[in-house]
């Protein structure tokens, strides 16, 4: 029996996960800022992440979130909405995000992601991009 994969585009898991910042810029299509939470990003696409955060978002509510994360020296902001949610450890959560970009952020986005696979099949960390140090990763990832 074959399974069925209903992803629209590859996605790339990452050995070391990038450092990446995450704020809510829309509550049920209400504009509204707040400040940017540390998160770890676990797999990307060019449709959406997998996150890691300490935050306990709302699944049901419509949030537009706002990502800032660099790859190859340039800072993508991109938006993006939560499609699922799972405990990923005491006080650690890991979220699905579909995001919604234009046409110009997709192709820079889709560029960016196969350069970063090409340059990971040969390192797994490329300096020009925001990968998390092995000092973040032991603060993020223990209890506070």
């Amino acid at each position: 029996m074959t399974s069925y994969n209903k992803r629209e585009y590859f996605r790339l898991s990452l050995q070391i996960p990038l450092s990446a910042e995450l704020k809510i810029i829309g509550i049920n299509e209400v504009s509204v800022e707040t400040k940017y939470a540390q998160i770890v990003v676990v797999d990307i696409s060019a449709g959406g992440l997998r996150i890691h955060a300490k935050l306990d978002l709302p699944l049901h509510i419509d949030l537009l979130l706002e990502f800032k994360f660099s790859l190859f020296d340039k800072q993508m902001k991109i938006l993006g909405t939560i499609t699922r949610k799972s405990m990923y450890s005491p006080e650690l959560y890991e979220y699905g995000i579909r995001f919604s970009l234009d046409d110009h952020t997709h192709s820079l986005l889709i560029g960016k992601l196969n350069l970063l696979h090409i340059r990971l099949k040969q390192t797994k960390v490329v300096s020009s991009c925001s990968f998390c140090s092995e000092e973040e990763l032991v603060k993020f990832y223990s209890n506070p």
